[in-house]
């Protein structure tokens, strides 16, 4: 701030700030500029620290636990500064605001975030292998947008694909059933079903065919 922002400065707002200011300092500032030299000297400043700031100061400093300006480690532990080892290079009096320092501590808070991450993916892995995940439930096409149709269509083939090998397997598995092919012949209706419930049990036949018609015609 220059000499021309004071002057522009209401001068409400400058004795409302020399009035913290001790002796000292007021006579200090007052050497800065001519306008700050006479509100330095103005009753209604003086009158405002004798009843209201003085004895605010005073009670704050007798019943008052912190003081009025804190410390580097008591903003450490509000949490108000952030850093490595803050408090130690403050107490020996080594300069701890510098461009290394915060570096530093961004890859202290990068790395403990990656650590933690690593700790809950193994955690949650761990926990995935032991307990089997609930069974999705299938999704209501009324209920959904327009643009989430056809991720809806496929998510309700796959139950129905899942369902269907699943249910072969145990066929084939309980002996029920000598193969998939006496299975699909007792169990006419899945014919009924669609070409895409076909081709998931039975691929399609028509390449393996017309792959073998041309070899026997270039025999």
């Amino acid at each position: 701030m220059n000499a021309a922002d004071v002057g522009n400065l209401p001068n409400e707002v400058l004795l409302h700030i020399l009035s913290f200011l001790d002796i000292p300092d007021l006579d200090l500032v007052s050497k800065l500029h001519p306008l700050l030299a006479r509100l330095a000297a103005d009753r209604a400043l003086h009158n405002n620290r004798l009843r209201v700031v003085y004895p605010a100061r005073v009670s704050h400093g007798l019943f008052a636990q912190p003081t009025l300006r804190p410390t580097v480690g008591e903003l450490v532990q509000r949490g108000i500064l952030r850093g490595l080892a803050i408090e130690r290079r403050w107490r020996t009096g080594n300069y701890w605001n510098s461009h290394i320092s915060v570096r530093q501590y961004e890859v202290s808070v990068l790395l403990a975030r990656h650590h933690a991450g690593a700790v809950l993916s193994q955690h949650l892995t761990r926990r995935s292998t032991t307990s089997p995940p609930a069974p999705l439930a299938h999704p209501d096409s009324r209920n959904l947008a327009s643009s989430l149709l056809g991720t809806a269509r496929k998510l309700k083939w796959c139950f129905r694909r899942d369902t269907l090998a699943k249910m072969v397997r145990d066929k084939t598995k309980s002996g029920l059933l000598a193969g998939v092919g006496q299975w699909l012949e007792e169990k006419q209706h899945v014919m009924q079903d669609g070409e895409r419930v076909r081709l998931a049990v039975c691929p399609d036949m028509k390449g393996i065919v017309a792959f073998y018609e041309r070899l026997s015609v270039g025999k």
